[in-house]
This record gives C-alpha cells, sequence and structure tokens, in this order.
C-alpha cells in the first residue's frame, strides 16, 4: 500500500509540491518588495513568514498508512471564491480516489471565526489523520490549531495564518508584500499626491489585516497620499457597491484612487461609478476574476491586479499527504510558479485572462476540467 501510494503522490506532485523548492524566492505571486527594518519589527506576520522560507519540517512522526481521513476546515460558501475552493477541493479529492483519500470531512465557517472555532473542535473529535484549515480568525484559531498539534494530527494552513508557528506548513503567498505592491502602484499611479479610499476584506482574518498592514506601511510612507476614508467590503460585490454609493455621494469625482483587498469588491466599487455616472479612478487590487476584468475591459479602467487562487487547495491537500508520507516539506509553501498563471497583471493584459464562457463569479485559474466548472454551474457557454 505504502509503494501504491507513492506512486500516486509522485504523479500529484509533479503538478504540485514538486516545484515547491524553486517557488520560495519568487514571493507574493510575482511581486516583489524591499522590507525596512522597521517594517519587519512592526509585523509579527512578516517575522514569521520571512523566518520559515528556508525552514523544512520534518514530518516523520506523522507518517502513516493510508488511505488517509483528512478534515478540511473551510471559509465555506459564503461568496464565488471559497465555493470554487470548496470544488476544486472535492474534484482533487476524487481525482485522487478512495484509496488514497478515504474519508474528507469538512466544516463551512460561514465565514465566521465564531462558527469555525467548535467546527474545528468538532473535525478533531473525529480524529482526522490531517487538517487542512482556512482560518476565519487569526487569534481565535491560534489555540485550535495548537491543540490539534498537541491531538498528532498535523495542520496545513491554507491561504490564510494564525497567531502561532506551531503548525506544520501554509500554503498562500507574502500578503504584506501583496497589499504594500498595490499601495506602491497606486502612489506611482499619482506621482505620490492625491485622495485615496481604502476597501480591506474581513476584518479578524489574516489575508484582510495583513494586506491592509502592507498597504498602509506604503501610504504612511508617502505623506502627498490623503486616505479619505477605510470600510470593509467583506469580499461582497453587493456590500461593497453599497459602501462606494454611500462614498460617491460623500466625495463625489475627489477620489484619485481606490485601494481594494478582493476583487469582488473591486467589481462593486466600479457598479457604483457605472450607476452614478462618474469617471472611474485607477483601482489597485483587481484579481482574475471574470466580472471584474469583464466590467474593466468594456470601460477601459486601469488596474493593477493580484491573484489568490481557489484552486490553491489542491496544493493544501497534496500538502496534507506529503506529511503523511512522513517526507520533509517546506514551512512556507508560495502557490506562484506553481499553479499555472497565477501571477500578478494590469490592465495591459486582462484581456489575455477573461474567459467569455465564465460566468461573473469565476476566480482563475481554474484547475478543474471545464466539464465539472460547467456542472456547478459557473460556466455561461452553451454546448448545445
Amino acid at each position: 500500500m505504502k509503494r501504491i501510494l507513492q506512486c500516486i503522490l509522485l504523479v500529484s506532485l509533479v503538478f504540485g509540491l514538486g516545484a515547491l523548492s524553486l517557488a520560495q524566492d519568487d514571493m507574493a505571486g510575482g511581486m516583489s518588495f524591499e522590507f525596512t527594518d522597521e517594517q519587519i519589527e512592526a509585523s509579527p506576520y512578516l517575522q514569521s513568514v520571512l523566518s520559515r522560507l528556508d525552514e523544512t519540517y520534518d514530518t516523520s512522526d506523522f507518517a502513516k498508512e493510508g488511505p488517509y481521513r483528512i478534515a478540511f476546515a473551510a471559509q465555506g460558501t459564503s461568496n464565488a471564491w471559497s465555493a470554487l475552493m470548496d470544488a476544486h477541493a472535492y474534484w482533487y479529492v476524487e481525482h485522487l480516489g478512495e484509496e488514497v483519500v478515504s474519508e474528507f470531512m469538512y466544516g463551512d465557517a460561514q465565514r465566521s471565526a465564531d462558527i469555525q472555532v467548535p467546527q474545528v473542535e468538532d473535525l478533531l473529535a473525529q480524529e482526522p489523520d490531517a487538517m487542512i484549515l482556512v482560518p476565519m480568525g487569526a487569534a481565535a484559531l491560534s489555540a485550535p490549531v495548537e491543540r490539534a498539534m498537541m491531538q498528532g494530527v498535523p495542520v496545513v494552513l491554507c491561504a490564510s495564518a494564525v497567531e502561532t508557528d506551531n503548525f506544520v506548513t501554509e500554503v498562500g503567498t507574502n500578503l504584506w508584500t501583496v497589499g504594500a505592491n498595490l499601495a506602491q502602484w497606486i502612489v506611482d499611479q499619482l506621482d505620490g499626491e492625491g485622495n485615496v479610499l481604502v476597501m480591506v476584506g474581513v476584518p479578524g482574518v489574516t489575508t484582510s489585516d495583513v494586506m491592509e498592514e502592507g498597504a498602509q506601511a506604503v501610504f504612511d510612507a508617502n505623506p502627498g497620499i490623503n486616505i479619505l476614508d477605510k470600510q470593509p467590503g467583506f469580499w461582497s460585490t453587493a456590500e461593497a457597491k453599497t459602501i462606494m454609493e454611500t462614498w460617491l455621494t460623500q466625495h463625489g469625482d475627489n477620489v484619485d484612487a481606490i485601494w481594494s483587498g478582493g476583487a469582488q469588491m473591486s467589481q462593486g466599487i466600479i457598479s457604483a461609478y457605472l450607476d452614478a455616472g462618474l469617471d472611474i479612478p485607477p483601482i489597485g487590487g483587481g484579481e482574475w476574476q471574470n466580472g471584474f476584468l469583464r466590467l474593466a475591459l468594456e470601460h477601459d479602467i486601469d488596474y493593477l491586479a493580484w491573484q489568490y487562487p481557489n484552486a490553491m487547495i489542491t496544493l493544501c491537500i497534496d500538502a496534507a499527504l506529503q506529511i503523511l508520507a512522513g517526507e520533509p516539506i517546506p514551512r512556507f509553501i508560495d502557490f506562484s510558479g506553481v499553479i499555472p498563471n497565477s501571477e500578478p497583471f494590469t490592465d495591459e493584459q486582462g484581456a489575455e485572462y477573461f474567459r467569455e464562457e465564465w460566468s461573473d463569479d469565476v476566480h482563475g485559474p481554474i484547475t478543474m476540467p471545464d466539464e465539472k466548472l460547467a456542472e456547478l454551474g459557473f460556466a455561461t457557454m452553451d454546448d448545445g
């Protein structure tokens, strides 16, 4: 059985963890940033990520025979990004087969740390072989992560982080650098002077908080940038549009640029501008999200897009399997360079990413077959 599992892992890792050692120097989805000593000292997140870049975890204590029971504590189906992450997870587990993953236990946090904490406890009570966690609260999920590790359940953090280093590995990218680069792009667009609005994601979630931290560090270093307001858009197109409508009532055309922590929110921001009949300023914060790209192309919007592919869950599953095989694993896994087409891009390349056959809700890159995407209702092409 172990030899069969190793062969299956070899095939899957060719497309996943096999390139990890080459990806660590390409931080933040192809973005780079020179941190100052003061910025590193002020950021526990940066200290943790930078310290783990060259670290490898000895997983021999977790090695066991398969097939395996893996717990997945997810963000849940609160938006299309997380729904597609779940879809990628179920598709990939099915692709690997029951001889590799015999049971895939799932918890839907509904975007709430309060819901996720007891869910993690319930999953741990089922004694999984490994746990993949998309943390909905850096502080709130730290203790459950440490309890899992004490229980002998290796933890793979996926797409976000917690306030403890007591886990095996994290799959994602340097979020501080992402936020900082989006802000620097805005500073460059405005030649260092102008009024900026900032829309963050979900307060308390590392993905949102650390991006905001990086952006604020850049804005603070540029005294000519005036932050008019900062509000959470909760990675929701509808909520972002409502907030932007209020902002337009308050500030009108006095907004020179917008920093956005997610393409769903950028789509809502653009929609509010279109309804108001105002020119849309540069946006630092698009992604490969089909609805955002459609609007950006139709209205010739200037933007810088980062990427945070929901397909990274396949790397998280590969990481869990590598741990259970007892193979050493990097303590920080950057998806850039591993998942094809996951680098940042600007409006100059946007047309290369837009897909007419995808619905507005799709966040690329998608690694599932086209037929699976259509089956899930995320395709608009009529094959008949």
